[in-house]
């Protein structure tokens, strides 16, 4: 492995001022916080210590959180055949997230990915691989492309326009959804298609959409002004940092109650627990479902649900039936509405089935789920 030979920076360039300056987004998570890059030719002139010497019109050294370059964020590339430096910093001006050129250890070193020979980038793949006589070889494009297409054409000949599945992320709409989405629904023809966080092409989670809301509807700030925020099987800080640093921590500190339904306590969930107002129900892996069914009930059994908000904004019947929600008229496959063996008809009717569930008792949850009932 090339870590092994692999040195860290000590130092690092600083942007000259005729840099050229693109922005882009980091790509680890969803907040995507905007970033600056920096780019010039490698021999030409670096930026000097000196505001009149360099990009960010800054003397150094700065302070914490100005302008500044940390050695993870430089790196050589190629660019129009010759090597250049590049700095990815976070956007200080940004008007969304990382406000004040904040960043995540990851948004951080968005700058160690790009392709240097000379770095651990060098066991990156140069190439498609194709397993010829039982060993991976690397082949041309137009070879792997080819191979490619013969084996969908097969499929698809043999086995039907179904037997061929697509499931994508729906980011970089020109490069990946516009391009990925015709070639399965058009040139294919496959209802076997889906983003990354639906069983099905609907427009989101099943359940959401039939109660009548996006299941990627909220604010960040959202996140900040909830009085109780709920949080299950997973650690906004560690995958959705910014949105922790910047919403949800400054919450806590000023008295956000956090419940937790985690395998797990997690950097985020300690430092929550450290500020006196979380819970922790440490459940086993998978047993999610009851234990939230179980809450569900205690809520409706004391009358604790926001029958106004309910009222106002839950789909009843006839709008999710009829195409709001993941009925035939958006979907090009039938699914469960068409049925009508996975919908409640309203509120009341979840209520009654809520009951029904022999899961959703708490001391069965709480059995299922290995944790105390009181919780």
């Amino acid at each position: 492995m090339s870590i092994l030979d692999y040195v860290d920076e000590d130092k690092t360039p600083l942007p000259p001022k005729n840099a050229e300056v693109l922005t882009t987004c980091c790509d680890y998570c969803i907040v995507a916080c905007g970033y600056k890059i920096y780019r010039w030719p490698v021999g030409a002139a670096d930026g000097g210590p000196k505001a009149s010497q360099n990009a960010f019109n800054v003397d150094f050294p700065t302070g914490a959180l100005q302008a500044w370059v940390a050695p993870t964020q430089h790196n050589v590339v190629m660019h129009k055949g010759k090597p250049h430096n590049v700095v990815v910093i976070p956007d200080k001006d940004s008007k969304a997230v990382n406000f004040g050129g904040d960043s995540s250890i990851r948004g951080g070193c968005i700058a160690q990915k790009v392709y240097n020979p000379k770095k651990p980038t060098k066991d990156r793949l140069q190439s498609p691989l194709i397993r010829i006589n039982g060993t991976l070889q690397p082949v041309s494009w137009d070879t792997a492309l080819d191979v490619a297409a013969e084996l969908i054409d097969h499929t698809v000949r043999k086995h039907g326009a179904n037997a061929y599945a697509m499931k994508m992320y729906s980011y970089q709409f020109v490069e990946n959804t516009y391009a990925l989405s015709k070639f399965s629904r058009g040139s294919i023809n496959t209802a076997n298609f889906t983003f990354h966080d639906t069983p099905a092409n609907v427009t989101s989670t099943p359940g959401f959409r039939d109660a009548g809301f996006d299941n990627f509807g909220p604010a960040y700030r959202d996140w900040g002004d909830a009085e109780v925020l709920m949080i299950c099987g997973t650690d906004p800080y560690e995958t959705k940092t910014m949105i922790f640093t910047q919403f949800i921590k400054p919450a806590i500190d000023q008295g956000q109650k956090t419940i937790w339904l985690n395998v797990r306590e997690t950097a985020g969930l300690a430092y929550a627990k450290s500020r006196g107002n979380a819970l922790h129900i440490q459940l086993d892996p998978g047993t999610d479902t009851p234990v939230l069914g179980a809450i569900a009930r205690v809520i409706l059994e004391n009358g604790w649900e926001d029958s106004k908000w309910i009222k106002k904004w839950v789909n009843n019947k006839w709008e999710s039936s009829s195409g709001f929600g993941q009925g035939t008229r958006n979907t090009p496959w039938q699914w469960r509405t068409t049925w009508g063996k996975f919908q409640t008809k309203g509120f009341e009717d979840y209520k009654k089935w809520n009951f029904a569930q022999k899961e959703y008792n708490p001391k069965t949850a709480a059995k299922i789920a290995n944790i105390p009932v009181e919780e």
